[in-house]
């Protein structure tokens, strides 16, 4: 972990590690990370989206939306 994602980390003490580490995965630039971090929701349960580049709420536990999407390949 470099400097700035520390200082991010210790920002963002309330988010838990795996969902930090996770943002850091997902980010393309420190920008970005630091507008990740600052959009995540503070409810429950999250997903991430991929258009919006963003932790969302789903109400879809099971993420049947999601996964009805997905094409078969034959």
């Amino acid at each position: 972990m470099d400097d700035i994602q520390e200082a991010l980390r210790k920002r963002y003490p309330r988010l838990h590690p795996l969902l930090f580490q996770r943002s850091v995965e997902k980010a393309r630039s420190h920008g970005e990370l630091f507008d990740i971090l600052e959009t995540v929701p503070d409810q429950f349960p999250l997903i991430w989206d991929e258009k919006l580049r963003r932790w969302v709420v789903t109400d879809d536990l099971m993420q049947a939306k999601t996964v009805s999407e997905v094409k078969r390949k034959e």
